[in-house]
């Protein structure tokens, strides 16, 4: 079962994306991100009507450590960066790309928080992106 959620997540990911990049063409990047965090803060409210969850309070809020709101923050970063990279890209080096850095970053954070060195995940992310750089060459060279 979730390995089908995560598949899930990850076609939805993609599709999200390209959405975000094309509205970002259409309204300019920063009306992007603003219009795509507005409709995400609407469909969270509902989320939390619908599933009964409670709005935390504020003195909730507040005893959070402050860098644990870096999530929001990274996110509207990835998602104002997409929308520079999506018209200029193709699908494939959209999605290739981020997923090497996800490899590799994953593998750090691995090797530095749980004393896991993962040489197989290393030398995977190095081949995906033997692979891209080879099949930008010949993409290159055939057009």
């Amino acid at each position: 079962m979730y390995i089908i959620l995560a598949f899930l997540i990850g076609v939805a990911i993609i599709l999200a994306t390209i959405l975000n990049g094309k509205l970002g063409e259409k309204v300019g990047l920063t009306n992007g991100v603003m219009t795509n965090y507005f409709v995400g803060t609407i469909a969270s409210l509902l989320l939390c009507f619908i599933i009964r969850d409670k709005i935390p309070s504020s003195e909730t809020l507040f005893s959070i450590p402050t860098y644990y709101f870096l999530g929001g923050f990274i996110g509207m970063s990835v998602t104002f960066l997409f929308n520079i990279i999506v018209p200029n890209l193709s699908a494939v080096h959209v999605v290739i790309l981020p997923f090497i850095g996800q490899i590799f970053t994953s593998s750090l954070i691995d090797y530095y928080y749980l004393d896991i060195a993962s040489k197989g995940k290393v030398i995977g992310g190095i081949l995906f992106l033997v692979g891209l750089l080879y099949d930008t060459k010949v993409s290159n060279a055939s057009s």
